[in-house]
């Protein structure tokens, strides 16, 4: 029966054969089937499409970056004022311990990064963690949001750039022994162009650490709509990339990236039904058009006025310098 339940999946996506207005952003391909539509906030109307060649659904037409800067702090802000202070402080030092727990799978395998970057570092707390463990690393920051890089900044000393991931800056070039990007890839308009500008960041035998989300789950409640409903979905966040994973391995490929290792998680959302099941559960919510301009012009100010104490954050009997055995062992149990 289990075995019978693995071979269904993952279930196919069915959708209207079309022309993409714009070419795959992983493979050039220009065919493709529809399989839902969108409201990027206010800021765009657009479809879903699945790539015939590679397998990758993307947004066609893809989102420009003044429109995903613009989304990028929007979200940002809403966010951030609908998680409580105290969430948020739990949320920093969850990311600390992961950084810790990270940092001693590389220290197991004899690596130790002296120079890092991290594509989108979210409150900058999972690379404290990994300084926690290296406590020589140098750290710098790459983000489009600009209140981000001043947060990871003042909170921890990094150096920043301000830029999508796609861009390349020729000063970051042969600089870097480990890249991460945590949840980020599924958000670049341009993926072909960040594994090219990671590739030419990478000291030679450099690492290239990302996570991404499944791409047919992650999708899966935007189609459902669609193909029950014919109703567009509202898309605050800016996931424009839903990866096969066959196609992201062939791509990293042709990239000329080899593989070390990797895993796979969350197989419980898939006996609950994402990716499986048709019901309005799991559906993704009915498009509001909100307003991107209500969060970016009037509601900034709110969220300039949250602070951390990072020494409270971080005050934990076990995250002391002489105390590390107790920290990996922490972060282990709880993150492993």
């Amino acid at each position: 029966m289990f075995e019978f339940f693995l071979k269904s999946l993952p279930v196919q996506l069915e959708g209207d054969v079309v022309t993409r207005q714009e070419p795959c952003r992983c493979c050039g391909a220009k065919g493709g089937i529809k399989i839902s539509r969108i409201d990027y906030w206010d800021i765009k109307e657009t479809d879903i499409v699945k790539c015939a060649s590679c397998g990758t659904a993307q947004l066609d037409p893809m989102l420009t970056d003044d429109e995903t800067s613009k989304g990028c702090l929007a979200y940002y802000i809403e966010e951030t004022l609908r998680t409580s202070h105290k969430a948020q402080e739990k949320n920093n030092l969850r990311s600390y311990r992961r950084g810790i727990h990270f940092a001693f799978t590389l220290k197991r395998k004899n690596y130790t990064p002296k120079d890092i970057l991290e594509l989108g570092p979210g409150s900058g707390y999972f690379l404290e963690g990994i300084r926690f463990v290296f406590p020589d690393v140098k750290i710098s920051v790459l983000d489009i949001n600009q209140e981000l890089l001043e947060f990871n900044k003042s909170q921890h000393g990094f150096e920043t750039h301000l830029a999508t991931p796609e861009h390349f800056i020729p000063a970051l070039e042969n600089k870097f022994d480990l890249i991460i990007a945590r949840d980020i890839i599924e958000h670049v308009t341009g993926v072909d162009a960040v594994f090219k500008n990671v590739n030419k960041y990478l000291r030679v035998g450099g690492l290239f650490h990302f996570i991404t989300p499944n791409g047919h789950e992650d999708v899966w409640r935007f189609y459902i709509r669609y193909k029950e409903k014919k109703e567009n979905s509202e898309l605050l966040i800016n996931h424009v990339n839903y990866f096969d994973g066959k196609g992201l391995v062939d791509h990293l490929t042709r990239e000329n990236f080899k593989e070390i290792s990797y895993y796979t998680y969350k197989l419980k959302t898939t006996f609950r039904g994402r990716g499986r099941k048709v019901n309005e559960k799991l559906m993704a919510p009915l498009s509001q058009k909100r307003s991107a301009d209500y969060y970016v012009n009037e509601k900034i100010s709110e969220i300039r006025s949250v602070t951390f104490d990072k020494k409270e954050t971080l005050n934990k009997w076990y995250l002391k310098p002489n105390r590390k055995f107790f920290a990996r062992l922490i972060s282990w149990y709880k993150h492993s």
